[in-house]
C-alpha cells in the first residue's frame, strides 16, 4: 500500500509541474521559423465541440489522417498508441479490452461490458461484436475514467467511441492498395457525392486477406489467418439551415481460419499414428483439427455477420437549445470453432455460437447560449437480446487414456488414435460424445441523465453529471446431452450423465427474470492556469449491473441454478494537466487516478471449460498515464505516451494479485519525418510500443489458486517491444498519388497473446501466438 501512495504522490507532483512550469518555458523559447502547431483535434465528450486539451477528462483523440499515417486499421493497433488501454485479439469474436487494468472480454449473454465501445454514440459493446475494421474514419476518441453521464450505462471504467466519416456536399474520392508477405492482400475505397441540393451520399468499403502466420501441421489452413469485408453506406439530408440527418449502414464480414491453441504439454504428432511433427515452441506449427460431422462439418475458425443502421437528427430549435436524437438498431450473428486442448488428438472439440440484436433510442437535448452555463439532459431506452451456445465434443476413450490407463501417455510423446482404439477396456467408451450448454440473456433498460457546466470564473469551470439507470433483465441456462449420456461419466439406461455438465430439465433452458436499477455521477473542476494550461479534477462513480449468471444442475435432469452477482460499483479520483508550450508546438497531458472497487465481478472458468461470473470482492487500481507530441518542424513530429498501472485484487480468492492482461508499464515512442528530394517528398514513420509482463488469468498462473496439479507458472508473458517502420514516396508535397513500405514488428520479437485458455481447466493450459514480422508496400490516391 505504501509503494501506491508513493506512485500517487509522484505523479500528481509531476502533473502539477507540467502546468505551473508551462508560462515559463514557453516564454523563454523561440519558435523555428517554419514550425507549425500541433495538431488540435475538436472532439464531442462533452456533447459539444470543444479542443481535446479543454476536455477536463483523460482522453486520447487522434484524427483520421493521424490513424492513417499510424497505419491503424484495427483496434489492436490503436491501443498501442493509446496509454492505459490494452486491445488483445484472438479473433474478431474474440477480443479483450482493457482500460487502466480492467479487461472486458466475456462473451456470456447475462454479461455488461465494462469498457464500452460505441460507433457514433451507440453501444457495440458485447465483445463478440464489438471488434469491427476502423476505416474512412473523422476520429476516435478513447476517454478513460467512469463517463456514463456522458457516453451511458456501460463505460464503467472507460469509453471508445468510433466518429465515421459522414456524407457531405461536394464530390471526394479516394482507394488504397496493399499487398504483403503470407499472401496479404488488401483494398479499400470511397465515394462521396451530392445526390441533390440537400441529399448526399457516401460508400466506403475494405477487404483484406492474409493467409495465417502459425503453420497448421496437419491438412488444412495455416492458423490466424484475416478474411475481412467491411462496407459502409452514409447519407446526409439537410433540408434547412437548422435540421440535418445522417444514416449510416453498416456491414462487417469475418471467416478467419481457426486460433492456434498450442498445448506445451505434448508434442504435434499424427493423430492416427502418434508420430512426431513439430516441437513445444510456443510460436512454432500446431496440429489441430476438428471432428467429422461436429457443427455441420464446419471448418476451424469464425464465421461471423455484424449488421447495424444508425439515424442521427440535429435540429436546432433557437440560438440557445438544440435536440439531438439517435436511434439504432444492430445485429451480429458468430460461430466459432476450435481444438482448445492444444494437440493432435481430439481430447474435446468446442464451438461458440454467439448471437445478439439490440435496439436504443436516445433525445438528448443541449442548452449552450454563449453564457457561463452549458447543459445537457436526455432519456435513452436500450433493448438486448443475445445467446451464446457452446457445444462441447468429448472422445471419452482418448480422455480415459490422458487421465492414466495408458503408461506414459502424459508424456509428450503421446500415443495416436490406432493405438488407442484398440485398448480392449475402451470399447464401450464414446468416441463422440456431446454436451451443449446455451446461456441467455435479454435486457430492457430505461436512463435519465443530465450534465451543466458552469464557468464560474474566467478561469474556473466546475461540472456535474448524473444519470440513472433502471433495468428489466432476464437471464436464461439450459444444457441438453446431443447424443446421449456418457459413458465415462457414469450413466444409466434410465439416468444419461453428462461428463462435465449435466442437463437440465427435459433438456430445456429455464429463465429468471430480475430487475435493478442504480445511480452514477461525475463532479469535474478545470482551472486554467493560462490560456494553454489547464489543470483539472474529478471524483466520479461507475456500475455494472447485478448480474444472475446461469449454471448447470446439480443433478442430472435438474433446475438450472443461478447465482446472483451483486451490481459492481466503482469510485474514480483524478487529477491532470494539459499544457501547450512553445507556441502551441509541444503539447503535454499527464493525469494521476485512484478507483476503488465494491462487488468486482470477474469471470472464473470451471471444471467443465464454463465461464462463469463471481464476486472477487474489493479491488482497486492505482496509475499514472502521459502523452506528449512534439511539433519540431512544419514537416517533423515527435510523439509518445506512457501508463504505469497498479490494478490488484483487494480480497477475496485473488488477494493482490494482478489483474489479467493489465502491464504494470507501457509506453509507445515515434515520429513523422517528411523531406524533399529532386524526385518527389518522402515520410518516414517509425514507431516503438513497449509493455512490461502481463499475466493471462486473475489467478496469475500461481499453483496454490490451480485445481489440476499446475505447478509451473508459465502462462504469462515477459516484457517485449515492437517496432514498426513505414516509408513513403509521392511525386511532389500535394500529389494525389502515394506509394509506401511497411513493417510491423521488424525486430520479430515472439510472443503470445493469450495462455491457459479453455485446456487450463483440464490441465493442459494452451498458447495462442502474437504476429510474426509483416512487410508490404501499398498505393493510395486521393480526390
Amino acid at each position: 500500500m505504501r509503494a501506491i501512495h508513493t506512485t500517487l504522490l509522484m505523479s500528481a507532483t509531476s502533473v502539477l509541474a507540467l502546468s505551473l512550469a508551462s508560462m515559463a518555458v514557453a516564454a523563454d523559447v523561440d519558435a523555428p521559423a517554419d514550425a507549425a502547431q500541433v495538431e488540435q483535434v475538436v472532439v464531442t465528450a462533452q456533447k459539444r465541440e470543444q479542443k481535446a486539451m479543454d476536455v477536463p477528462v483523460s482522453l486520447t483523440a487522434y484524427s483520421g489522417s493521424t490513424l492513417e499515417m499510424l497505419g491503424v486499421q484495427e483496434f489492436e493497433e490503436l491501443s498501442l498508441f493509446v496509454p492505459g488501454f490494452e486491445v488483445q485479439n484472438q479473433s474478431p469474436n474474440n477480443p479483450g479490452f482493457v482500460m487502466r487494468g480492467i479487461t472486458s472480454d466475456s462473451g456470456e449473454a447475462t454479461n455488461e461490458p465494462r469498457v464500452s465501445v460505441y460507433q457514433d454514440g451507440v453501444s457495440i459493446s458485447k465483445s463478440r461484436g464489438s471488434y469491427v475494421e476502423l476505416f474512412d474514419l473523422e476520429r476516435v476518441e478513447v476517454a478513460k475514467g467512469p463517463q456514463s453521464t456522458l457516453y451511458g450505462r456501460g463505460a464503467l471504467i472507460g469509453a471508445v467511441n468510433i466518429i465515421q466519416a459522414k456524407a457531405r456536399p461536394g464530390y471526394a474520392a479516394s482507394a488504397r492498395f496493399e499487398g504483403g508477405n503470407f499472401g496479404y492482400l488488401m483494398a479499400e475505397g470511397m465515394f462521396n457525392a451530392p445526390v441533390t441540393d440537400t441529399l448526399s451520399i457516401r460508400i466506403a468499403g475494405r477487404i483484406k486477406h492474409r493467409d495465417g502466420y502459425v503453420k497448421n501441421l496437419l491438412v488444412g489452413e495455416d492458423f490466424n489467418s484475416t478474411q475481412t469485408t467491411a462496407l459502409r453506406v452514409a447519407l446526409n439530408w439537410r433540408p434547412t439551415e437548422r435540421f440535418d440527418a445522417d444514416l449510416l449502414v453498416n456491414y462487417q464480414s469475418d471467416s478467419p481460419s481457426g486460433t492456434s491453441f498450442k498445448s506445451l504439454t505434448y508434442l504435434p504428432t499424427d493423430p492416427a499414428t502418434g508420430a512426431v511433427l513439430g516441437d513445444l515452441g510456443r510460436n512454432s506449427g500446431a496440429a489441430l483439427a476438428t471432428v467429422a460431422g461436429f457443427e455441420n462439418d464446419q471448418k476451424l475458425g469464425l464465421e461471423r455477420d455484424v449488421f447495424s443502421v444508425t439515424g442521427l437528427a440535429r435540429y436546432k430549435i433557437n440560438d440557445a437549445l438544440s435536440l439531438a436524437s439517435t436511434t439504432a438498431f444492430r445485429r451480429f450473428a458468430g460461430e466459432e470453432i476450435f481444438d482448445a486442448d492444444g494437440f493432435s488428438l481430439p481430447l474435446f472439440t468446442f464451438a461458440e455460437d454467439a448471437q445478439g440484436k439490440s435496439a436504443s433510442q436516445d433525445l438528448r437535448l443541449n442548452y449552450d447560449a454563449g453564457g457561463s452555463v452549458t447543459a445537457f439532459g436526455g432519456l435513452s431506452y436500450f433493448w438486448e437480446d443475445g445467446s451464446q451456445r457452446v457445444p462441447l465434443l468429448f472422445n471419452e476413450k482418448v480422455f480415459a487414456a490422458r487421465a492414466g490407463a495408458i503408461p506414459g501417455f502424459v508424456r509428450p510423446n503421446v500415443a495416436g488414435l490406432a493405438f488407442i482404439n484398440a485398448i480392449p477396456s475402451f470399447g464401450p467408451l464414446k468416441s463422440q460424445h456431446l454436451e451443449t450448454f446455451t446461456n441467455y440473456g435479454k435486457t430492457k433498460s430505461y436512463d435519465a441523465y443530465g450534465d451543466v457546466t458552469w464557468k464560474a470564473t474566467d478561469k474556473l469551470e466546475l461540472a456535474a453529471g448524473l444519470r440513472y439507470t433502471y433495468d428489466d433483465k432476464e437471464s436464461g441456462y439450459g444444457v441438453v446431452l446431443g447424443n446421449g449420456g456418457s459413458v465415462l461419466g457414469g450413466s444409466t439406461p434410465t439416468t444419461p450423465r453428462g461428463l462435465f455438465v449435466q442437463p437440465t430439465t427435459n433438456g430445456q433452458a429455464q429463465y429468471k427474470s430480475f430487475t435493478d436499477n442504480g445511480i452514477t455521477y461525475r463532479v469535474v473542476g478545470r482551472y486554467a492556469v493560462s490560456p494553454d494550461a489547464n489543470l483539472y479534477a474529478s471524483v466520479a462513480t461507475g456500475r455494472r449491473p447485478k448480474v444472475l449468471s446461469g449454471g448447470g444442475p446439480a443433478v442430472p435432469g435438474g433446475p438450472a441454478r443461478f447465482t446472483a452477482v451483486p451490481a459492481e460499483e466503482v469510485i474514480s479520483y483524478e487529477i491532470g494537466s494539459k499544457v501547450a508550450l512553445l507556441d502551441r508546438r509541444l503539447t503535454l497531458e499527464g493525469a494521476v487516478y485512484r478507483y476503488d472497487y465494491e462487488n468486482f465481478q470477474t469471470s472464473i472458468r470451471n471444471s467443465a471449460g464454463q465461464i462463469v461470473t463471481t464476486n472477487a470482492g474489493e479491488a482497486s487500481a492505482t496509475g499514472f498515464e502521459g502523452q506528449a507530441t512534439f511539433q519540431v518542424t512544419a514537416n517533423a513530429t515527435v510523439f509518445g505516451t506512457y501508463a504505469h498501472s497498479e490494478a490488484r485484487f483487494g480480497n477475496g480468492l485473488f488477494k493482490d494479485n494482478s489483474f489479467r492482461l493489465s502491464p504494470d508499464d507501457s509506453f509507445s515512442l515515434g515520429a513523422n519525418v517528411a523531406f524533399d528530394a529532386p524526385i518527389g517528398r518522402f515520410t518516414i514513420t517509425p514507431t516503438y510500443t513497449w509493455q512490461s509482463e502481463v499475466f493471462f488469468d486473475n489467478n496469475n498462473d500461481r499453483a496454490v489458486l490451480q485445481t489440476t496439479g499446475d505447478a509451473i507458472q508459465d502462462e504469462k508473458q515477459k516484457a517485449y517491444g515492437l517496432m514498426n517502420l513505414r516509408i513513403g514516396y509521392q511525386p511532389s508535397k500535394d500529389s494525389a498519388i502515394k506509394i509506401e513500405a511497411f513493417a510491423t514488428n521488424l525486430l520479430e520479437q515472439d510472443y503470445i497473446k493469450d495462455a491457459g485458455n479453455t485446456g487450463d481447466a483440464f490441465g493442459i493450459p494452451t498458447f495462442i501466438a502474437g504476429e510474426p514480422r509483416f512487410v508490404g508496400v501499398a498505393l493510395s490516391i486521393k480526390r
